[in-house]
């Protein structure tokens, strides 16, 4: 059994995909699997998930289903979540490239009854264009000078680069605001997210379904813990999403219901899952 399993969202980004994998590959702590939560993208997709997994030497897991818009996102995940192997999860979107010290990080901040709430280094257009590769492998995409190179703005946010000192841990450490399980960069015990349902289905737009499942989890004990400036990570360009002033209402109604009835469980959670609805291929 894996220490990790890492569980990465995806819809026909076969490009951001590749750099991800090989931030993964990177990884100076090897003991861990990679799913990849799919919602039916095209075959390019699989083609790029195939090849990588030869390329690369990762366990890689394709979990794929017919796609079903955004709230696929939370049924796919749900589906790979029940395909993970490892006690812990960890959670990012298939566009987020991990430093070398990601998974690492994540473990060694894992805690019984907590989980651990990340951030991302937003990359703006000009420098997700970019990078390259090489980049990735040889962690420019994670200097803050280089990318200022290749077009980044200026920003103070460059504390999300740093390397992971006492200075990081303490900058987490005296954060006092709620902990949000975050899609691009959060982990927890399997057990305690299967505890709450998983991902709520409820939701159909973009928007605190991340957020719900994290305070569905404090609702049942477990309290979240700042890790934006130690588990580092950088965020592809991705423009901004499906947004709809409908949809975004109907997602505050969602999580002002979990909070004011402190829900415990997903309206639809895994409990959803049925054979045939998706496919595993773990190569």
């Amino acid at each position: 059994m894996p220490a990790a399993s890492v569980i990465l969202s995806t819809h026909n980004s076969p490009r951001s995909l590749e750099y991800v994998l090989t931030g993964y590959a990177c990884q100076d702590f090897k003991d861990f699997e990679v799913l990849i939560a799919d919602d039916g993208s095209r075959e390019e997709t699989r083609d790029t998930i195939r090849r990588l997994r030869a390329e690369l030497g990762l366990s890689i897991t394709h979990v794929r289903q017919p796609h079903k818009g955004y709230y696929g996102k939370m049924a796919i995940m749900n589906r790979a979540l029940a395909a993970a192997r490892a006690d812990y999860i960890i959670a990012a979107d298939g566009d987020v490239i991990p430093r070398r010290d990601f998974v690492r990080t994540h473990l060694d901040l894992r805690r019984p009854g907590r989980f651990l709430a990340g951030g991302d280094f937003r990359l703006s257009d000009a420098p997700t264009k970019a990078l390259t590769l090489d980049d990735v492998r040889s962690g420019r995409a994670f200097d803050y000078q280089f990318l200022l190179s290749k077009g980044q703005a200026p920003t103070r946010r460059r504390v999300k680069l740093w390397p992971r000192s006492f200075v990081t841990w303490l900058i987490d450490a005296v954060n006092v605001s709620n902990a949000r399980f975050s899609g691009s960069n959060a982990s927890a015990w399997k057990a305690d997210i299967l505890r709450v349902g998983g991902w709520d289905e409820s939701y159909r737009s973009p928007g605190k379904d991340d957020t719900d499942l994290g305070c569905r989890l404090n609702n049942v004990g477990v309290r979240g813990r700042h890790t934006r400036h130690n588990t580092i990570c950088v965020h592809m360009e991705h423009g901004s999403g499906n947004y709809n002033a409908e949809g975004k209402r109907r997602n505050v109604e969602l999580l002002a219901e979990t909070r004011a009835k402190k829900l415990t469980r997903a309206r639809i959670g895994v409990e959803s899952i049925q054979a045939g609805d998706h496919t595993v291929d773990a190569g």
